[in-house]
């Protein structure tokens, strides 16, 4: 499952308007890479070095470091990725190491809120314009050019209002990624609130964001609880895992998913799935580039954290959301497209 990088030609730059929104806070003070001359708006990244720090070598993060990687390039500047293999050590020895390499920006997909503030810190001495993929906290947004990410308690909510349309009687179960993680918490006082009755929340059983852990889950649970009526799962990935726990009676179960990934179309399509909250890790990772293509042009300043859009996919419009393949379409439409609205 593991994508391939892309790489855009350096005559596609010309087609690129003039960035918008979505840009900068203030950035930490240094002598680092960071200072110098405003760039070109058309091609604001022109001879900077930009580092992409990886969570993981998972697809949602693979097609981040594609539409960051291309974006990079567009905007006239050179790419460089540092994987972290989920590994919190290895993630302060990447930053160390985009130090070292004297990159000019930096792109940070942190494992967990914990090394945002340390990782900020260090990159802020150095004075290098950080952008952070996920890891919002309103304390540090002096020590970040900005953040970008969904918010977690919205794709939440929005899982829990379509299971409740789906399934508006019976038990209902939630299978989790990884506990203690702060998009977990998120997306379950979301999904628990948009439900509106917690009650009929039986079980939340922890899937790891892995499919073999999610058919496990399943096994325990429909043997506990055979008339479940909807599950809400935190990726596809897991619920293709729930699918197959479920055989014959999966159709009969109103499950509800999140993320938009190309692995839950087929069974959108289906119907086995009953509704995804999409959005795009590869627009996540354009976006991202272009917040630090703003800061080094100097456009106006805009919100701290930039949400990423999401929308509904379901087996009428399986495609619905921006797709995870890093075509041009996705990338030169990404570039232009505007920071999101929070839900209410």
């Amino acid at each position: 499952m593991t994508t391939r990088r892309r790489v855009a030609g350096a005559s596609a730059a010309a087609l690129l308007i003039m960035l918008t929104a979505c840009s900068t806070a203030t950035t930490t003070g240094g002598s680092g890479p960071s200072q110098g001359r405003k760039t070109s708006p058309g091609v604001p990244l022109k001879g900077k070095t930009i580092a992409y720090i990886q969570t993981g070598g998972i697809p949602y993060y693979e097609y981040t470091k594609q539409g960051f990687e291309k974006a990079v390039t567009l905007l006239g500047g050179t790419p460089r990725t540092f994987n972290s293999n989920f590994d919190a050590s290895a993630e302060v020895a990447n930053v160390q190491n985009a130090i070292t390499s004297k990159v000019d920006g930096v792109v940070l997909e942190p494992l967990s809120n914990a090394t945002v503030k340390s990782d900020l810190t260090a990159l802020g001495q150095a004075g290098i314009p950080t952008v952070v993929l996920y890891g919002y906290d309103q304390s540090l947004e002096r020590d970040a050019v900005g953040f970008q990410g969904t918010r977690y308690q919205d794709t939440g909510a929005a899982a829990g209002t379509q299971l409740k349309a789906l399934a508006p009687g019976g038990q209902v179960a939630i299978i989790t990624g990884t506990p203690g993680r702060a998009d977990v918490d998120g997306f379950n006082a979301g999904f628990r609130q948009a439900l509106g009755d917690d009650s009929r929340v039986v079980e939340t059983l922890n899937g790891d964001y892995d499919r073999q852990s999610a058919i496990k889950a399943t096994q325990d649970l429909i043997t506990k609880y055979p008339q479940i009526s909807g599950i809400f799962v935190h990726n596809e990935d897991m619920a293709i895992g729930v699918i197959q726990a479920l055989g014959n009676r999966a159709g009969q179960v109103a499950i509800v998913t999140q993320n938009g990934s190309p692995d839950g179309v087929p069974y959108l399509q289906k119907g086995l799935i009953k509704a995804s909250v999409g959005w795009s890790p590869t627009q996540e990772g354009v976006m991202s580039a272009r917040r630090l293509g703003d800061y080094f042009s100097g456009a106006p300043a805009a919100a701290p954290l930039c949400l990423t859009p999401f929308v509904v996919d379901t087996p009428t419009e399986p495609t619905k959301s921006v797709r995870w393949d890093a075509t041009d379409d996705v990338i030169k439409g990404s570039l232009q497209t505007p920071c999101a609205t929070a839900r209410p």
